[in-house]
């Protein structure tokens, strides 16, 4: 019997891979995987302590996770969006068996954010609202810039924020490259590092090939201020592709501000989802999960211009006279890629 066991849980890691490479290739930001999609695993074995090794603590860990009755798709082994004793034999059947650096990341990720299943835990650690609602994302929720991570290097254990939907339940946690925040004074918040649109994404994230991150573009938000802010999500506002001028006040654009009291303007930001909590058929590091806030408005609806997919790159940003170039140029900045010729 547990060589039957052993050979099902072969054939599903086996399958589990195959599945979330076609769905990353189908998914785009624009729109959703098909809906035929199988989903698969979070994990590709039962580590759900995140030591490298499948051992009888992880069996406890799934147990008692069993009998709490809440679903966390973490614990999900064969993707059915149940947690039973299939999931336990599965764990069973691949006790000893060693983990990947994916699987022990995504652990990492799980622990350090599994508080944050009750809002207000998240409420206590310095999250707040980012974005309304938007169908596949939910409302974004960060860490506030002086107490959480905004632009550091990626560290799988501290997401940068997470998806809740209108019940407050937390789908995904997701991770931010980009500007530090700029405060009302013009300094910034920490780590206060340059930022180049493009230069090292790809380098960073998760192990292996199945992140993929993706970017938005002169974002402004409305009615997010860090000193005083709004726990309610309906409250804020997210346009995409806007410039200084046609984002911000004319006081802030003079002083050459990227902010105002509770307006914040951003040429551009990158970001990965991580869906551990809420399994997504279209991937666990998908753009958006089509079963989350279906009665929001979509993320298209944040464009300037509409049927442009935020994720695709402007061929013209990076390079000397290009749109990022502009819109920078409108505060008075002259970053270093402006001045730089366009590579071929």
């Amino acid at each position: 019997m547990q060589a039957i066991h052993q050979r099902r849980a072969v054939l599903a890691v086996l399958l589990a891979s195959a599945g979330a490479a076609l769905a990353q290739e189908q998914h785009g930001h624009a729109e959703f995987c098909a809906p035929a999609t199988k989903p698969t695993p979070v994990l590709s074995t039962s580590d759900f302590d995140g030591d490298g090794t499948v051992t009888r603590n992880d069996i406890r860990l799934l147990r008692q996770q069993l009998r709490s009755g809440q679903y966390i798709a973490f614990f999900d082994r064969n993707a059915d969006r149940l947690l039973d004793r299939k999931d336990i034999a599965i764990a069973t059947a691949e006790a000893g068996s060693q983990s990947t650096q994916l699987d022990r990341q995504l652990a990492a990720a799980y622990a350090r954010t599994k508080a944050y299943r009750n809002i207000r835990s998240a409420i206590r650690a310095g999250f707040v609202p980012w974005t309304p609602s938007f169908h596949g994302h939910g409302a974004h929720w960060v860490q506030r810039p002086e107490k959480g991570s905004l632009g550091y290097a990626f560290d799988p254990g501290a997401p940068e924020g997470l998806n809740y939907d209108a019940k407050g339940r937390l789908w995904a946690v997701f991770y931010y490259s980009g500007p530090s925040p700029t405060r009302l004074d013009g300094t910034k918040y920490p780590p206060g590092d340059s930022f180049v649109p493009f230069a090292h994404l790809y380098g960073d994230g998760f192990a292996g090939e199945q992140d993929v991150w993706h970017h938005h573009n002169g974002v402004c938000f409305t009615g997010l201020n860090y000193e005083h802010p709004t726990l309610d999500a309906r409250k804020l506002s997210f346009r995409q592709g806007l410039s200084p001028k046609q984002c911000l006040p004319g006081n802030a654009v003079a002083k050459g501000l990227p902010v105002a009291p509770d307006v914040k303007w951003t040429p551009q930001f990158h970001m990965l989802h991580a869906w551990i909590y809420e399994l997504n058929r279209c991937g666990t590091f998908a753009h958006a999960h089509p079963d989350l806030a279906p009665g929001s408005p979509p993320l298209e609806s944040s464009l300037a211009t509409p049927n442009v997919d935020p994720q695709d790159p402007h061929p013209a940003y990076p390079f000397a006279r290009g749109t990022m170039c502009a819109w920078l140029g409108e505060l008075g900045q002259v970053a270093p890629f402006c001045t730089q010729q366009k590579q071929e």
